[in-house]
């Protein structure tokens, strides 16, 4: 076999071989978490499933078709193992990341990186803590993952929060993003889940000092709780400033650029002038086609001063507070 036939070969056998891995849609979604924590047990990175089909496995929400796979990761291998995917062609999903997730929680964004797969039709959302859990992001892990459950069968099984530590974390995301049809879905979860035992998961809220967040949720559910504290934790108020005004996730993207430095912060800045597309078209509005990219990145620009202003009185406030 002559060189060019070797490699014609070799290049028709990779190919194939892509076309075999291809997973569609549904099933992907089925399989990742399992595979990924696979994965990380491998390199003993501990790992739970998250939201989506393990909430509905507990019971803990109607079941529905979803578009990613969450998964919480141990904070202190959160970046190894972020590197050990992209090993494997997992990317992130907006190009480059140009600074890393803060340690310590946050009431806002970014708290995960979202990666995909050329051969994985489904994004995967690995998480380094929560929003809403107010504690330290590796105690309120520790606290997770010593009480976890399993879901599914055999190889395909998934380590997740136990049912009440699960429900918590869907509150949280539920409040966050002011899902109320949601919510409301999970407190009638709760009422039929855990009767008798509402008082079961107030205190766990309270241990895992998540019950601020979701007190109005516990007072529906016909659970007092103890009295607000006299000083109210920093992560508390700026849960609570997210939840109240739409432009608190402006503060976080300040807090990054304010950490950043040099050719960095310009990139922060350019990013967040000019969103790459799929970020564009995910959480803005534009319309179809090119052309609606393109009149989106006019109105982007020409609203550069206005965003300039807003960011400096951030700034302001920061320096004064």
């Amino acid at each position: 076999m002559t060189a060019r036939s070797r490699r014609a070969s070799t290049a028709d056998g990779q190919a194939t071989a892509d076309a075999f891995v291809e997973v569609p849609q549904r099933a992907a979604v089925s399989l990742l978490a399992p595979v990924v924590q696979a994965f990380a047990d491998r390199h003993g990175i501990r790992i739970l499933g998250i939201k989506g089909q393990a909430l509905a496995l507990q019971g803990l929400r109607t079941a529905r078709s979803t578009g990613d796979v969450d998964m919480l990761v141990d904070p202190s291998r959160f970046d190894e193992l972020c590197a050990l995917l992209r090993h494997h062609r997992w990317r992130d999903r907006d190009g480059k990341i140009l600074v890393p997730l803060p340690p310590e929680g946050s009431a806002s964004v970014p708290h995960a990186r979202t990666l995909e797969h050329p051969h994985w039709p489904t994004h995967l959302d690995l998480h380094r803590y929560y929003p809403g859990f107010l504690g330290p992001a590796q105690e309120t892990f520790e606290f997770l993952w010593d009480a976890r459950d399993r879901v599914g069968d055999g190889t395909l099984s998934l380590e997740v929060p136990a049912r009440i530590d699960h429900w918590l974390l869907a509150a949280l995301h539920a409040i966050r993003s002011g899902d109320e049809r949601q919510m409301t879905d999970l407190r009638e979860r709760a009422q039929a889940e855990f009767a008798g035992r509402m008082s079961t998961v107030l205190e766990r809220g309270i241990e895992l000092r998540a019950f601020e967040p979701l007190r109005g949720q516990f007072l529906l559910l016909g659970e007092q709780g103890p009295a607000p504290a006299n000083v109210e934790p920093p992560l508390l108020t700026a849960w609570n400033r997210r939840l109240r005004d739409s432009r608190a996730d402006d503060d976080a993207f300040v807090e990054q650029l304010l950490d950043a430095r040099g050719r960095v912060r310009m990139a922060l800045l350019l990013r967040q002038i000019f969103p790459p597309p799929r970020s564009a078209r995910a959480f803005h509005a534009v319309a179809p086609g090119p052309l609606g990219l393109l009149a989106f990145y006019a109105r982007r620009l020409l609203s550069g001063p206005r965003y300039g202003v807003q960011y400096a009185r951030i700034v302001g406030r920061r320096w004064v507070s």
